[in-house]
């Protein structure tokens, strides 16, 4: 009798997942990133898997395999990216990429313009986020201690060395942490010191606003799309680390005004054309 009453729980309990669904947005919200990061989790055992033969290898991260499956995904819950211009990434040489940070779900824009030959540096806690934190360090993510300025200072100066040695690219996030305020937040200048340290060019990439279809503060998690925004390199040649304040306001000034314009295109429906 008891084991009755439990199936018919459970049954119940399944029946009404698909309404919450469809009916609550919160609900939806919490569903939509459990699943997300489920998969996630489930690819980074994918990656972990493949890249275990050459560990902390720059080009585990361009597996074409795990490429495709973020694509699925990111069209399984029906995200779509526009990228007008990846001519600035199109290059054998070495550069530091710098990108806004809106969600986690940046994942689906980044994979979607990784250049080859490229790594990514991060907040050194993320080494210890389970198979997500394993994957990234058999690619060869860069992990840094910003609690330690010292050490930050060395891992800085050993990642150069490193990017001019092995001809690799680096990306990053400068505002250093995830913003939900709609705008760019005044950036951390480690990166803009990794790459005068390096002399390599600085390559910005704006994501516009996800406000359309993502907001962390009314849990909201819809359908939508967004524009990368690639932009001209920025030379480093020549600059000493007196330089890297002005630089580095310089990009975020750049990024701002393409985040701005990109996010009132990606509002903007489409517009079709039919041929008579």
């Amino acid at each position: 009798m008891a084991l009755d009453v439990l199936q018919w729980v459970v049954i119940g309990f399944l029946l009404i997942l698909p309404i919450l669904y469809e009916l609550n947005s919160t609900f939806k919200y919490y569903a939509k990133f459990f699943f997300y990061y489920v998969i996630v989790n489930l690819l980074a055992f994918m990656v972990i898997f493949l890249s275990l033969p050459r560990a902390k290898d720059v080009t585990n991260y361009g597996c074409r395999s795990s490429a495709s499956a973020i694509k699925s995904i990111r069209k399984l819950f029906g995200i779509e990216i526009r990228n007008p211009w990846e001519e600035n990434l199109e290059s054998n040489k070495p550069y530091i990429l710098v990108s806004n940070h809106q969600s986690s779900l940046d994942f689906f824009g980044m994979m979607e313009i990784w250049p080859l030959r490229c790594t990514s540096l991060a907040k050194k806690e993320l080494m210890y986020t389970g198979p997500f934190g394993l994957a990234a360090w058999l690619c060869g993510t860069v992990f840094i201690d910003r609690l330690n300025h010292d050490r930050a200072v060395s891992t800085i100066k050993e990642t150069a060395d490193f990017i001019n040695k092995n001809n690799v690219k680096v990306f990053i996030f400068p505002e250093g942490t995830r913003n939900h305020s709609g705008s760019i937040l005044p950036f951390k200048k480690g990166a803009f010191y990794l790459a005068v340290q390096a002399q390599v060019p600085v390559v910005p990439v704006v994501f516009s606003s996800y406000s359309d279809f993502y907001s962390k503060r009314d849990k909201r998690f819809e359908t939508g799309k967004f524009i990368i925004t690639c932009l001209p390199p920025v030379n480093t040649v020549g600059r000493k680390d007196a330089d890297v304040a002005v630089l580095t306001e310089d990009v975020r000034q750049q990024m701002l005004d393409a985040f701005n314009q990109t996010s009132l295109e990606s509002r903007q429906p489409r517009v079709t054309t039919t041929v008579k």
